[in-house]
């Protein structure tokens, strides 16, 4: 499986996905045009990473933390929907006997994105570990 990094954009955060080391980063902004066109293919991505966990777990019964830092200074509505899809995927593999590392990295005083933190960590019922950037 090759690992998948996106460059920042003005409308679209930097994207780091390393499958060797079980680790998922998102920074910046989110807000495409196309929100489908941006995030399918990462979804898609998770989609099979969690293929490949399952394989790992069944065949060699190992099992690691996967860690994941967001690092958004805004994201839309539409990518709020992207996000928790993502993290529907990231809960499956916790239920798998995965440890999940979620990092929330917020500026301080932005109330409403450690409140947009909490309601995806509510939803998605996994813990996020809270951090001002």
């Amino acid at each position: 499986m090759e690992n998948l990094e996106i460059k920042e954009t003005e409308f679209t955060p930097r994207v780091k996905f390393d499958w060797s080391n079980n680790y998922f980063e998102f920074d910046g902004v989110s807000r495409p045009e196309n929100v489908f066109l941006f995030y399918e293919p990462l979804i898609d991505w998770m989609t099979t990473y969690e293929s490949e966990l399952y394989k790992i777990h069944v065949s060699q019964g190992k099992k690691f933390t996967v860690e994941v830092v967001f690092k958004f200074s805004y994201f839309n509505s539409a990518s709020a929907k992207m996000i928790y899809n993502m993290l529907e995927c990231l809960s499956r593999i916790r239920r798998m006997g995965f440890t999940l590392s979620i990092d929330w990295y917020c500026e301080d005083g932005d109330d409403q994105m450690r409140e947009d933190g909490e309601e995806l960590s509510e939803a998605i019922d996994i813990p996020f570990n809270f951090k001002v950037d």
